[in-house]
């Protein structure tokens, strides 16, 4: 292959850099392949030809509806871009929202598909699974249990690692009975990193942790920002100079966590490879969820941590059911099936989000327990002979080939 002309899009943070890892594993690989796509700064800094900076206008469940209008431009432009370029092989890298159309764009153009971050269609609206078999080629899963569930209907699926684990350092485990004995422990707040997750989160964290120091007074808290943007809006929706902030350091504080108060993404499998128990927390509405999301959701939990506890069940395709609701705990995960309590969605009520975290606090041994778990399910998220972003760099390389 002389010069291949590889196409990326991506519209998120992580996918930004997802693209980035995988362009520099691709370099070095084919050398002077050409990228071009759309994305972010990270993308930008490994190379690639900048057709437009889309971090942020992709977002969680019905945050697209508010970009229609955006990305519709956006797709034609594309699709015109695509027409002229001609790449080997177009690499959406997750956020469905916008690379659906984009996937669609190239395969009527006659270029392949090799999808990065395999879409959740395990985990809500399954009938999206005939999508997938018709818009790509080559489809690389993040978690171990995607690759069966996505070849069991159809889907060219491989399991390439996941590459969160790839940028971490070894966990240090730092002792939770010794913390305990002196009071002195170390607690994560990690909010989100969008702004409307902040903007849900952050004050009912600040108020959590005046909470736990009053039942240790010499615990530490510690707020975990993704920007200086980030740890600017915490600051002022918080007011708080007692607790700090660091910026880009998620994987120091909870390095030296002995819990975290997590709210859900990503940062639950982070928090799970530190080995670092949490309390899981998303801000929803009532109606949005009961009318809206609740009907099209699979999964019995909506935690990474939690659905990984519990994939068995997602490679068979049976609709899962809720846990009862039981006073407090109407959504926090307490039975055996479960790891993590999470409150999925939580509609603000501070006393319920407290009762769950004073309860799990009040146990150190089930804190203990709960470690040991966590880095049972992490482990095999690690990619097998190389980085996550080399193994499908290689998938790349077979699809441009076939």
């Amino acid at each position: 292959m002389s010069k291949p002309v590889i196409f990326l899009s991506a519209a998120e943070v992580s996918g930004d850099m997802h693209a980035a890892g995988l362009i520099k594993a691709l370099r070095r690989r084919l050398g002077d392949a050409h990228f071009v796509g759309v994305g972010g700064p990270e993308m930008e800094a490994a190379g690639c030809e900048m057709l437009e900076h889309t971090l942020g206008r992709a977002s969680m469940l019905l945050g697209p509806l508010q970009h229609l209008a955006y990305f519709y431009k956006l797709v034609k432009r594309l699709q015109r871009e695509m027409a002229s370029l001609r790449p080997a092989v177009h690499v959406p890298v997750d956020s469905p929202a916008m690379n659906w159309h984009l996937a669609k764009a190239a395969k009527g153009l006659g270029i392949p598909v090799m999808y990065y971050v395999a879409p959740q269609v395990w985990a809500w609206a399954p009938w999206r699974i005939r999508k997938v078999r018709r818009l790509t080629d080559a489809v690389a899963c993040l978690l171990p249990f995607e690759e069966p569930y996505f070849r069991q209907r159809g889907v060219n699926a491989k399991f390439v690692g996941h590459p969160l684990l790839d940028r971490l350092d070894p966990p240090e485990l730092p002792d939770i009975a010794s913390a305990y004995a002196s009071g002195e422990l170390h607690v994560a707040l990690l909010p989100g990193s969008r702004k409307n997750e902040i903007a849900n989160h952050a004050a009912a964290l600040a108020e959590m942790a005046t909470r736990i120091a009053k039942l240790f007074p010499k615990a530490r808290f510690t707020f975990a920002a993704a920007s200086a943007g980030s740890a600017r809006q915490i600051q002022e929706l918080t007011g708080r100079s007692d607790l700090p902030i660091e910026i880009g350091q998620s994987d120091r504080v909870l390095s030296r966590s002995h819990f975290g108060l997590i709210a859900s993404g990503t940062a639950t499998l982070e928090a799970a490879y530190f080995g670092v128990p949490m309390v899981i927390v998303h801000r929803g509405s009532v109606l949005g969820y009961h009318v809206i999301v609740r009907p099209l959701l699979c999964t019995r939990y909506v935690s990474l941590v939690n659905i990984l506890q519990n994939q068995d069940e997602l490679v068979s395709g049976v609709r899962a059911q809720r846990p009862a609701k039981t006073g407090w705990k109407a959504f926090a995960v307490r039975g055996p099936d479960a790891l993590c309590p999470e409150l999925m969605p939580w509609h603000g009520d501070m006393e319920q989000l407290w009762l769950i975290t004073q309860d799990l606090l009040t146990r150190p041994e089930e804190l203990v327990a709960m470690r040991k778990r966590l880095l049972e399910l992490i482990a095999p998220l690690k990619a097998a002979g190389g980085s996550a972003a080399d193994n499908v760099a290689q998938m790349v390389i077979d699809v441009m080939r076939k």
